[in-house]
């Protein structure tokens, strides 16, 4: 997955908002997270990934191995366990938050990394450039 390592920005987002709402996040939190544009740093130290994500809000980071479920804390504090597995070049990022569950699938294909919330029935696309 030599591929993905590197930093992307994001260029556009459809019904994140929505996303956000289906998961629990409160209304304040929901209209600051649509707002920005988050950059995304993914780094691979012998199988030990990190993923940094930075706003002009806030800056967080997860760290896991492939297939090892771990203890997330997502980017309004909540806690859920996570599980990050790959499936060709996507990565599938499945969360338990209590009784909500969510996944992101992020498909990495040339420069661009193609994010695709879903909660539920509802989906939210982000749409990433690599930059770096």
């Amino acid at each position: 997955m030599a591929g993905i390592v590197g930093t992307y920005e994001m260029v556009s987002s459809d019904n994140y908002d929505g996303f956000l709402k289906a998961v629990g996040v409160a209304v304040i939190q929901r209209t600051m997270a649509s707002k920005v544009t988050p950059t995304m740093t993914w780094i691979n130290e012998g199988g030990k990934w990190t993923q940094k994500t930075k706003t002009t809000l806030k800056s967080f980071q997860i760290v896991f191995t492939e297939g090892e479920e771990f203890d997330e804390e997502l980017a309004d504090g909540r806690k859920c366990k996570a599980t990050i597995t790959f499936e060709g070049n996507t990565l599938v990022h499945k969360q338990k938050m209590d009784a909500l569950t969510a996944e992101v699938r992020r498909e990495f294909k040339g420069d661009q990394m193609v994010s695709t919330f879903k909660a539920g029935d509802v989906v939210a696309t982000r749409v990433f450039k690599k930059i770096a």
